[in-house]
């Protein structure tokens, strides 16, 4: 309601009483006081760079695989039968769909445990509570395999889980038992081609893994199966599935080794010796990734650049292997990867605060030329994109709104230095371009405490001023609100969350120019689809 004033009030001027030369020296340090404020504040934004994205190149610095996203269910899954995870259900379907296309892996420590029956009778399960081996992938906990003793996975389980990656349409990969073993410690495949043969009968579509981790298995396991081995042992399953013709042509992925590590060259020298004997075998080189450990992170590990460095040097570190030394011309897979080890760290890796690690390692993978990130998890662990109500985590939308924006073209993009404002740049999905112009979308993350400016050079005519001054382009920005460890996150300041019937939101855009420069929110991510009216970059 708002308040009038009559004349009277209006024309009323309260008297002051006489201060002399006090009130004159108090007046004149209050102006002085506030011009040298303002003039500090000024001085400050004069002195916040813009950060110069410049795009370049006259063709793609890397090409991604189509279904470069993907999502793991981790076995853990299976061995406590499938609890809060109904296949039937409406919205988990729909929020897995809408990660498509994709693979489905459907692997972890677990799948080292999992003896396929058909025997209906036959069930054995127990709960665990955690995923990626939970308290035993640890560094300084060893476990024997008393703890995890082997589960059963039934044909009903099966066909559902088949029927699931139908449903969502997610491509699934399977991660067959390598420590069933034979007493000379050669692979028995016995059990797996029970199920491979079950599979073919049910015209299933599948690929293919044998065991998780397999330099860890002294220490989840107490047992060990040297790389030589190992490489062996996938020349036998190759060998079995030429059996079926169904699946002589399908993937098969591996030997799915832990991160290199400065401390230690284990995982590196296991993949070596495995790629001497066994790089032809594989269709794509497989690795895992783990920032810290999900028992002690803290929200500032989250938001450490140094951190977030680490996935490059472990890329080129792998990188050095399989490609330095020549040892297979086959692709690199993230196999498994995550914000934090141990099933995530608790009210963090499901959270905004973990949206940054996330969106940053999508962007280095694809520079350095990895070809698939395979998420950890879609399901069940503090890191799941979906909780046990399938409510999506904030990781989740991001994934979406990459999905819809980001192609599988990685552009040389040259961006001036700030280990906080970290961007990238691909083609974007021609289903999202700006007004059907092809367009490239940068992305990326502000991890300062302050307005980070963009600006973009490089896809209007070269000297064009006027084309610049006109640039418009579409944004997508992402925010949330009071607490950074916050369970929401927004778009564009609208708060993301389903519809009633489950399905995504429009995600739409805001149109805004370019010039002189775009802003990203204090902690914030954003992606901007910008059109390439310019002859760079002539591929998207």
């Amino acid at each position: 309601m708002f308040t009038t004033l009559d004349e009277d009030t209006l024309q009323y001027r309260p008297r002051l009483k006489k201060c002399g030369s006090v009130c004159t020296v108090l007046s004149v340090t209050l102006c002085f006081v506030t011009l040298i404020m303002l003039l500090a504040i000024f001085a400050v934004d004069l002195n916040q760079k813009v950060h110069v994205v410049y795009i370049d190149g006259v063709k793609p610095r890397f090409v991604t695989n189509e279904k470069f996203l993907s999502v793991a269910l981790d076995s853990a899954t299976i061995a406590s039968g499938f609890k809060h995870f109904d296949f039937t259900n409406e919205r988990l379907l729909k929020v897995m769909k809408a990660l498509s296309p994709a693979y489905l892996r459907v692997g972890g420590t677990m799948a080292d445990r999992l003896i396929f029956t058909t025997n209906k009778s036959m069930s054995f399960k127990y709960h665990l509570r955690e995923t990626d081996g939970g308290e035993c992938s640890y560094e300084q906990k060893y476990c024997d395999y008393l703890q995890k003793p082997n589960f059963t996975m039934n044909a009903k389980e099966w066909i559902q889980l088949n029927k699931l990656a139908q449903k969502t349409n997610l491509d699934l990969i399977f991660d067959l038992n390598v420590l069933q073993r034979f007493d000379n410690n050669t692979w028995d495949p016995t059990n797996a081609e029970e199920l491979i043969s079950f599979s073919n009968k049910h015209n299933f579509n599948l690929n293919w893994e044998l065991g998780n981790e397999p330099n860890s298995f002294r220490h989840q396991f107490n047992y060990q199966v040297d790389s030589s081995q190992l490489a062996k042992d996938f020349h036998t399953l190759r060998n079995l599935l030429r059996k079926y013709p169904k699946y002589a042509d399908s993937l098969l992925v591996g030997p799915d080794v832990t991160r290199p590590r400065t401390d230690s060259n284990q995982s590196t020298a296991y993949l070596r010796e495995f790629l001497t004997e066994g790089g032809h075998v594989v269709d794509a080189v497989t690795w895992h990734q783990y920032y810290f450990n999900g028992a002690t992170a803290k929200v500032g590990d989250f938001l450490d650049p140094q951190t977030f460095d680490i996935l490059k040097w472990q890329i080129n570190a792998v990188k050095a292997i399989v490609q330095g030394d020549r040892l297979t011309d086959k692709r690199i897979w993230l196999g498994e990867t995550s914000s934090a080890y141990g099933g995530g760290a608790l009210h963090l890796s499901n959270r905004y605060v973990a949206t940054f690690i996330w969106l940053d390692k999508l962007g280095v993978a694809a520079q350095y030329g990895l070809d698939l990130v395979i998420r950890q998890t879609i399901f069940q662990g503090h890191y799941a994109l979906v909780n046990k109500h399938y409510e999506p985590s904030p990781d989740w939308w991001v994934s979406v709104l990459y999905k819809k924006l980001v192609g599988n073209k990685v552009i040389d993009c040259h961006t001036t230095h700030s280990p906080k404002t970290r961007i990238y740049c691909q083609c974007t999905q021609p289903k999202s371009y700006y007004k059907n112009i092809s367009s490239v979308t940068v992305f990326g993350i502000n991890l300062h405490n302050r307005i980070a400016k963009i600006r973009f050079e490089g896809t209007t005519p070269l000297n064009d001023e006027l084309a610049m001054k006109d640039l418009k382009v579409h944004a997508y920005v992402l925010t949330t609100v009071e607490r950074i460890d916050s369970r929401l996150i927004f778009l564009n300041d609208d708060l993301l969350e389903l519809t009633n019937t489950n399905d995504v939101p429009n995600l739409l855009p805001r149109t805004v120019s370019a010039h002189p420069y775009v802003e990203m929110p204090p902690y914030s991510l954003a992606f901007w689809v910008v059109p390439a009216t310019g002859t760079v970059p002539s591929y998207c």
